[in-house]
């Protein structure tokens, strides 16, 4: 049943929409004993899922080609097993108490597919422990609202999740009308008072959810907004809003999603990086921050030195000036310097200038900068460039 990974956004959504098609013959073909089948398909997001994903899908894929993938609050699986259907390694995680068929609709589908999706049983309300301590990618759609301790949830999740797509219901009033968009809160509803489902408890505001996954360790790469988006509230069915976000996280990335822009070569003995005599950084900061100073750690290796027995690193932010050093001798160091007021929305490019008379030994073409130590990430092979904000 595994197919050939999507090389694309657009290939993506097409396998996704004929997997779904097949889900739900099948769902017409097959009965769950006693309860039948979850009533909402969780594939029926996929298109608003593929646009979070385009920008970056040539970041992800390799994780959602592979895994292994996380698909908490699975419901039926619909989305668990067209992953596994893909070829990646997924773990469809949901408790048993309260999904709409305690279960038997993913156990169902995934023997008639043939697939290999592992099937557990957590309580997100308890003091959980997730399958696995490393995921590529997780989706954690329409469960936010159903917990007790969302916060709790989100900062366990962003310390084992690189990625993860997240929905949510939202409100931009209270059931009385006092409007909530611009104002970091939640609302907590009564027992009965959202589709007489006792287990739905917070419905954040727009500012409230950003503010909670930043404060829980993710990075906000997009996000959208779907249903009554002019007055949506936290309990009327007709009301009913819901925001679908792409996050990275901070926890496995520290501090802020850091990408070569241009002017890198590739990593030499896992450990090191040369940068062009011109090279950028892209720097995507956290929701809601404000920032203000930032470091790269730079390597000036002796040879560098060696023709005119200085080096100057200059940086700029969209053209002002953001910083720059001079190195007389061989160190490693930080390059230190500011960004400029009003800065604090991403993505934001720093660009860096190497003054240096040094050129490469004969054979070697590259035009060389400076060299960037790279720090080992965790888990497997994978290395973060040293940059930090504070």
């Amino acid at each position: 049943m595994d197919c050939k990974f999507p090389q694309s956004a657009s290939e993506f959504l097409k396998e996704g929409e004929r997997f779904r098609s097949e889900l739900r013959d099948l769902k017409q073909r097959l009965a769950v004993p006693d309860y039948g089948w979850y009533p909402y398909e969780s594939l029926s997001a996929l298109e608003i899922l593929t646009r979070l994903l385009q920008p970056v899908f040539t970041d992800v894929a390799e994780g959602l080609a592979a895994g292994p993938i996380a698909d908490i609050g699975c419901g039926d699986g619909d989305l668990a097993l067209f992953c596994a259907h893909l070829g990646a390694q997924v773990d469809a995680v949901d408790h048993r108490e309260s999904n709409f068929n305690q279960m038997r609709g993913i156990a169902v589908l995934r023997e008639e597919l043939g697939l290999a999706s592992e099937i557990h049983d957590i309580d997100l309300d308890g003091s959980f422990r997730l399958p696995r301590s490393d995921y590529r990618f997780a989706f954690f759609l329409g469960t936010l609202y159903h917990l007790k301790n969302p916060y709790y949830v989100l900062e366990s999740l962003a310390s084992r999740a690189d990625w993860c797509i997240l929905s949510t219901r939202i409100a931009r009033v209270t059931p009385r009308g006092t409007p909530i968009e611009e104002e970091p809160v939640a609302y907590l509803l009564g027992a009965r008072e959202a589709n007489n489902d006792p287990t739905n408890y917070w419905i954040f505001s727009a500012a409230g959810l950003l503010r909670l996954l930043d404060r829980t360790g993710w990075t906000v790469l997009g996000c959208e907004r779907v249903g009554e988006v002019l007055n949506s509230d936290p309990a009327r069915p007709e009301a009913d809003e819901r925001m679908f976000v792409l996050l990275k996280s901070r926890s496995r990335y520290p501090e802020l999603l850091v990408r070569p822009a241009y002017g890198w070569f590739e990593p030499e003995n896992s450990a090191w990086r040369w940068t062009a005599k011109g090279f950028g950084l892209e720097v995507i900061p956290p929701a809601e921050a404000a920032l203000a100073e930032f470091a790269l750690r730079i390597e000036i290796p002796a040879p560098v030195l060696e023709k005119n027995h200085q080096v100057r690193v200059i940086c700029t932010i969209e053209g002002e000036p953001a910083g720059a050093l001079t190195c007389t001798k061989a160190e490693t160091l930080e390059f230190r310097g500011r960004f400029p007021k009003g800065s604090a929305t991403g993505p934001i490019r720093l660009d860096f200038k190497v003054e240096s008379g040094y050129s490469p030994p004969p054979g070697d073409m590259r035009d060389l900068g400076v060299i960037v130590p790279l720090l080992s990430e965790s888990p497997g092979d994978r290395y973060r460039i040293p940059f930090r904000v504070s």
